[in-house]
């Protein structure tokens, strides 16, 4: 019964998601079909980390939060793995200042 609840809730999650080739926060691409077959997703269903792995399943899972209205969450923490890959300095302040503008701080655009 679990396992059809989860194929169910898959199937849903597929249904209004689309694929993207760039999961960038800053550039936006236009939502095309699904790529993704229901046995990847449901591999995605038994690890949250497998799903943000691959560049579809987490650009799958923003086209989702967007349609709860809630996709400043993945936004977030993309923003937050691009800060952790950064070597510069000033890129770093400069990235801290971003999330903390776009993110945290009170009334931001996108406050998580």
């Amino acid at each position: 019964q679990k396992d059809k609840e989860r194929k169910s809730r898959l199937s849903l999650f597929l249904t209004k998601s689309g694929s993207h080739e760039n999961v960038s926060p800053h550039k936006k691409t236009n939502t095309t079909p699904s790529n993704i077959s229901p046995e990847a997703a449901f591999q995605w269903s038994d690890s949250f980390e497998e799903l943000l792995k691959h560049s579809d399943g987490v650009e799958t899972f923003s086209q989702f939060l967007k349609t709860e209205f809630s996709e400043e969450n993945i936004d977030f923490w993309l923003a937050c793995e691009e800060y952790k890959t950064i070597d510069s300095e000033t890129k770093l302040l400069s990235k801290a200042k971003y999330i903390y503008t776009v993110f945290i701080e009170s009334e931001a655009p996108k406050e998580v």
